[in-house]
């Protein structure tokens, strides 16, 4: 016999409910592509750069340092720049080896180091330590360092430090802590400050800003400008940063962006789950094939355990009523009960119903054959 091929309409709805979750998924895809692809096309920002415009460049600072007269040389390496007449403002000093700053240290150079960590202040020969942060403040400098104290108040936002060296001058204190210190070295002079934001565009117009960087970077005719680095140009000798930290901050927003969204569709197609739908099989499978397809599968295994298991298992449960012990009667309970209604021994029927799997073919064959006739007689007791 053939089956009849019949056409269906097309169900437009169906379909829709089929193709819904990819097409939502892939248009979910292209948006954040073309997010990304925005982002990264954007000019680039490069924080404290004289070069920069944008709101966290340095590039106002640069103008207003050459308006009184002072020459900014931007460099990316001081160990080859002759700087005992200079100022030199490094803005990153972690992208500096430690040779690189003892060099400028043993110089005659006023240094401005921006947001220096302990190594870098142990490289500078600055006998102070970090310990803490501040964000966003506006402090006064409390201090008889001069520019600090022509500058006056300023927005810090930033590192803070704390020394106790007497040849070191600390100003704007917060709690304890101070976010600017000041030594002097013979002729030249080491200043850190805590603060990066203090000096960029954005900022430079806050309070005393300007004002304090003009009296750091022009105290002499010549300002280095060292350059910050890309981190992937590190110095060999920096502090190692794990894999967490290398990667970008917007590649983290994107996968938490992504996981609340694959967490909002599951939501969102759990609670459309209905109840589970009975339709009749297409074929009809005797029950005495899905018997014998399972015992070829075990035989195949050689799984005599297993199909032990199954035969007793089965003949228990039918035990089970015909004696009129409960689904929880103990091996005990079952054993009395069916030799009482055989006239068996008890031993014999635990042995049958709770023994060892059998070792060949024809000892399963033999359990089963017993299991049946222990059946009949109790059926027939």
């Amino acid at each position: 016999m053939t089956a009849a091929a019949v056409e269906l309409p097309l169900d437009l709805r169906a379909a829709w409910r089929r193709a819904r979750l990819p097409v939502v998924f892939g248009a979910l895809f292209l948006g954040v592509a073309l997010i990304l692809a925005v982002v990264q096309n954007a000019p680039p920002e490069r924080p404290l750069d004289p070069r920069d415009a944008s709101p966290v460049g340095a590039r106002a600072l640069a103008g207003l340092v050459r308006d009184r007269g002072v020459a900014v040389h931007p460099v990316s390496d001081v160990s080859a720049t002759q700087t005992d007449a200079s100022t030199v403002l490094v803005t990153d000093p972690s992208a500096l080896t430690k040779a690189a700053l003892r060099q400028l240290a043993a110089s005659a150079a006023d240094i401005v180091a921006v947001a220096p960590t302990g190594r870098e202040l142990d490289a500078l020969g600055v006998d102070a330590k970090v310990t803490g942060s501040t964000a966003d403040r506006t402090l006064d400098p409390s201090c008889g360092f001069g520019p600090a104290h022509v500058a006056g108040r300023v927005r810090y936002d930033g590192t803070l430090y704390q020394s106790s060296s007497p040849s070191i001058d600390a100003c704007y204190p917060d709690h304890g802590a101070s976010g600017l210190l000041v030594q002097q070295r013979g002729s030249g002079r080491t200043v850190v400050l805590g603060s990066a934001t203090t000096f960029v565009n954005d900022r430079l117009a806050d309070e005393g800003d300007a004002a304090l960087a003009l009296g750091l970077l022009s105290g002499r005719g010549q300002l280095l400008w060292v350059l910050s680095q890309p981190a992937t140009q590190a110095p060999a000798d920096a502090d190692h940063k794990s894999l967490i930290e290398l990667l970008p901050d917007r590649l983290l927003w994107l996968l938490l962006q992504l996981f609340v969204v694959v967490v909002v569709v599951a939501l969102w197609r759990g609670r459309r789950l209905g109840p589970v739908i009975v339709e009749p099989l297409p074929v009809v499978v005797r029950a005495a094939e899905t018997v014998e397809g399972r015992a070829r599968l075990l035989r195949a295994a050689r799984a005599r355990g297993t199909a032990a298991t199954s035969l007793r298992t089965a003949t228990l449960s039918r035990l089970r009523d015909l004696i009129g012990t409960g689904a929880d009667a103990s091996p005990a309970a079952v054993v009395e009960g069916v030799a009482r209604r055989t006239g068996q021994p008890g031993g014999d029927i635990d042995a049958l119903l709770y023994g060892a799997d059998p070792t060949d073919d024809a000892a399963l064959v033999r359990l089963a054959r017993d299991l049946d006739a222990v059946e009949r007689a109790v059926r027939n007791s």
